[in-house]
């Protein structure tokens, strides 16, 4: 049986990321060990969890990429099976995600991160948000269980590695450090398979505003990646650009003509109408704040990535989120 190291970056370790360490502990895999990297190292999380499988290893950075490199440089394990401090996995995570290594081609399995069952109002919102095909296109996927596939990437919330296809992560970014730890991984040769089975339950953003500037920042660091690294299976980063300048464009002209009025009007209801029918849950409350959630979300990703266009990265080592 293969080791595998499970690494864990955080701030410090709250209920969340304790919930995280106790679920881990509870999985149905024998060989592996967990590395949980926080900010500062607290004597009573050690004590309280005294289990040989564990390592709490202090850093200084706060950002989670400089974490998770730390991490794999600790790490004993052939495999590296990434995953948030806010989340946690499901008891069979790493038996099912095991079975797929058998093909050597492929050097990361990952699979969706599900919003919890005990998650607050808004981050449900949050999470039908995320989940639905207009808001988050093919990516939708990682927030519910969708067809196995192979992707071209998956978020490191959710991902284990093999450890020839790791490469370390980029700590110039906050967010896109996965993409690009996963476009790094298929210039070796690798594949990158998404397993429906290989799931975790991941908290989403608990307001609205930490929701839209979460959107904000991975407009924001996907553009900022497309510009250090231009290829063109990144040419999808601009989508949300174009919906954007297109609306402005629109709404401007409709002032001056009548048949471009009536254009903009159809395109827009059109658009509405698409996001309320798929907005529909269990009761008008939600089904209304999934609606607004999911018809802003867009303008608000463009808007990041408008400005991850036009302005300059910023070199700063601290955490956003």
């Amino acid at each position: 049986m293969k080791k595998i190291s499970i690494i864990i970056p955080c701030r410090r370790i709250d209920p969340l990321a304790e919930k995280c360490i106790k679920e881990c502990l509870r999985l149905d895999y024998d060989n592996f060990e967990i590395l949980v990297l926080p900010d500062k190292k607290d004597k009573k999380i050690s004590k309280k969890y005294m289990d040989k499988k564990l390592k709490i290893v202090r850093t200084i950075k706060p950002k989670p990429s400089f974490k998770r490199n730390l991490g794999m440089k600790k790490a004993e394990g052939e495999f590296f099976a990434f995953i948030d401090s806010d989340a946690y996995p499901r008891k069979d995570w790493l038996k099912n995600a095991v079975k797929y290594f058998g093909d050597e081609k492929i050097g990361i399995v990952g699979g969706p991160n599900i919003t919890p069952p005990e998650s607050n109002f808004w981050e449900k919102v949050s999470g039908y948000s995320l989940a639905n095909f207009f808001v988050s296109g093919h990516a939708a996927i990682r927030h519910k269980e969708g067809k196995s596939q192979f992707v071209t990437e998956l978020p490191s919330c959710n991902y284990i590695v093999r450890k020839e296809a790791a490469s370390g992560y980029d700590s110039k970014f906050l967010t896109a450090e996965d993409t690009k730890f996963c476009f790094n991984a298929r210039k070796k040769g690798y594949k990158i398979f998404y397993a429906k089975d290989v799931l975790v339950y991941h908290h989403r953003r608990d307001s609205l505003g930490k929701h839209f500037k979460q959107m904000f920042i991975y407009g924001r660091d996907n553009l900022w990646l497309m510009k250090k690294e231009f290829s063109l299976n990144k040419l999808h980063f601009l989508i949300t650009i174009v919906g954007l300048l297109g609306f402005f464009a629109g709404f401007i002209l409709s002032f001056f003509n009548s048949t471009t009025r009536f254009l903009f009007l159809i395109v827009l209801g059109i658009y509405l109408l698409t996001f309320f029918i798929t907005s529909i849950k269990e009761n008008l409350k939600i089904t209304f704040w999934v609606f607004i959630t999911s018809a802003v979300t867009p303008f608000v990703h463009g808007i990041g990535s408008l400005y991850g266009l036009l302005k300059k990265q910023k070199l700063n080592i601290s955490s956003e989120r």
